[in-house]
């Protein structure tokens, strides 16, 4: 019993040192090396952070939860001519600014780039 004990500790040590500290900000240095570094980013979010998706068509709104589901990071991406903040005080983050696109990293890689409809 203590053999195993001592296996599934080390494991769980092991897949905590697999995912750094300092994932999010990596993704974020992805996202803007793909779009450019004069746009606006707000996240990441993860899937506990659906309702950031409501600005996407019904379509796309499938396919990034699928990749949410698989552990991707999302941004919102707004330009500087367009992310105006609305005077909302609260709801989610796609409502609070006006959001051009939304971007998926996983890996290191961009796998969605999707653009928002409203």
């Amino acid at each position: 019993m203590r053999p195993i004990l001592i296996i599934v500790l080390s494991l769980l040590v092991l897949c905590g040192c697999a995912n750094p500290a300092n994932a999010p900000e990596t993704a974020r240095q992805v996202v803007l090396q793909h779009v450019g570094g004069t746009v606006g980013t707000v996240g990441p979010f993860t899937r506990k952070d659906r309702k950031e998706l409501e600005s996407l068509s019904p379509q796309d709104r499938n396919s990034a939860n699928a990749l949410l589901d698989r552990g991707a990071l999302g941004f919102l991406i707004c330009s500087p001519e367009t992310g105006a903040t609305s005077h909302a005080e609260s709801g989610a983050l796609a409502d609070l600014i006006k959001v051009d696109r939304i971007i998926f990293v996983h890996d290191g890689m961009i796998v969605g780039d999707f653009a928002a409809t409203k």
